[in-house]
């Protein structure tokens, strides 16, 4: 078995301090202790190029599955006639079924290192929600989510798994909050991420031995995540292959800034892309300020692409790219043009995810198949030789639903 990396890596590190003193000037980490242990938020502000991961997690990432598989995508490259390399790296093996367990697991540890005792937490796809609900049970944290109210109602599956690992899920808006009962009687009842943060917001209020488990946006979920891109440079370098292009999708960000930043720490010369839906175009055509990361404007604003915290966006397959706002990292390096932002429409994207499946088997989350569009897109256009690597952030077995209702709309 390979062996799980000994440090996460810190994109903050690649920033000089002009640019940190711009993005963090409203900063106010001491007010975030009712919502995260000290540790993660030490490390959140963390400018140390690496944080060392304690062996106790080390041994708990290797149980998970980590480091993950990195696969050529052989038959796609046959089908599309290209000379082109297509690379896959394979969060969907995970038990949880993504990403979300790497940065879940050191959350809920140095929690339950602290003396929390609870977890509650907000969930769009799922994603999120499953991991936090495993990391919990793994620490022997309570948990509790607040799921979309669409995919809780169109991804059953997804919380039959939370509730396996032993958490109590809630449809959001709910009505066991005040801000839930704010936007029911709004009648927002789709929900969004935004929406179920503010309802977090007000458990975790009353709530001493409590803690939320952040699944995306804020640095330190980026910094635990960056195993990910960590695991592929070593991957891509035990094969001999430079990246020409690596692509991943971004909902809040922290799937693809931890795939990337090692990447374009490693491989500085390789084009970095972050895609998103072109129904919730946040980088593409979103506005660069500081703004709230929930839905009730009551979280301190934060330096990023954002569509405003009032956006509700439209219901899509692809549910976990249903946020009004990106990572500040992310979002300032495609500011500066260190990274390359694109939107597809779904369609497209759910049709590469079938001809994926069609052709290798495998079922990808809808939201990676938006990432897996941009590569064929790609290698459509490239020159002869090029490598070309893409982040898969989870599997589609529980979301068959979606594809389903895409191929049988009502």
């Amino acid at each position: 078995m390979a062996e799980v990396a000994a440090s996460w890596f810190n994109a903050r590190s690649l920033l000089d301090g002009a640019e940190l003193k711009e993005i963090y000037q409203h900063e106010r980490p001491e007010d975030d202790g009712w919502l995260y242990p000290e540790q993660v938020i030490a490390h959140g502000q963390s400018t140390e190029s690496t944080v060392t991961i304690p062996d106790e997690l080390r041994y708990r990432y290797a149980e998970v599955g980590r480091p993950t598989p990195l696969t050529r995508a052989t038959a796609l490259e046959r089908h599309l006639g290209t000379s082109c390399q297509i690379w896959l790296k394979r969060e969907d093996l995970l038990p949880n079924g993504s990403f979300k367990i790497t940065s879940a697991l050191p959350q809920a540890h140095y929690g339950a290192a602290e003396g929390r005792r609870s977890v509650v937490t907000e969930t769009g796809a799922g994603q999120t929600g499953v991991a936090a609900a495993l990391a919990s049970c793994l620490s022997g944290l309570a948990c509790e989510v607040f799921m979309v109210r669409s995919s809780f109602d169109d991804k059953p599956l997804r919380r039959r798994l939370m509730e396996a690992y032993g958490a109590v899920v809630h449809a959001s808006p709910s009505d066991t909050t005040a801000a839930g009962r704010r936007f029911l009687e709004r009648g927002e009842e789709a929900g969004s991420i935004a929406m179920a943060t503010s309802e977090v917001f007000d458990v975790l209020r009353g709530r001493e031995d409590g803690m939320n488990i952040a699944g995306s946006l804020l640095d330190f979920t980026l910094l635990y995540a960056s195993l990910i891109g960590i695991e592929t440079v070593d991957q891509l370098r035990a094969v001999g292959v430079d990246p020409d292009v690596a692509i991943g999708c971004v909902g809040g960000g922290s799937s693809f800034g931890g795939f990337a930043f090692p990447l374009l720490d490693a491989f500085p010369e390789a084009e970095i892309v972050a895609v998103e839906s072109a129904s919730i175009p946040t980088l593409t055509a979103g506005r660069y300020v500081f703004d709230h990361p929930d839905g009730e404007g009551d979280a301190p604003p934060i330096k990023m692409y954002s569509l405003g915290f009032d956006y509700r966006p439209p219901p899509m397959h692809a549910s976990g790219l249903r946020y009004h706002a990106a990572s500040p990292l992310v979002s300032a390096f495609v500011h500066s043009g260190r990274m390359k932002a694109e939107a597809y429409d779904e369609p497209e994207a759910m049709e590469a995810g079938l001809l994926l499946a069609r052709l290798q088997g495998l079922v990808i989350s809808p939201e990676s198949t938006y990432t897996l569009l941009a590569a064929i897109r790609r290698a459509e256009q490239a020159g002869p030789g090029r490598a070309i690597v893409a982040l898969v952030t989870g599997s589609g077995h529980l979301d068959l639903d979606a594809y389903g209702r895409f191929l049988t709309p009502a």
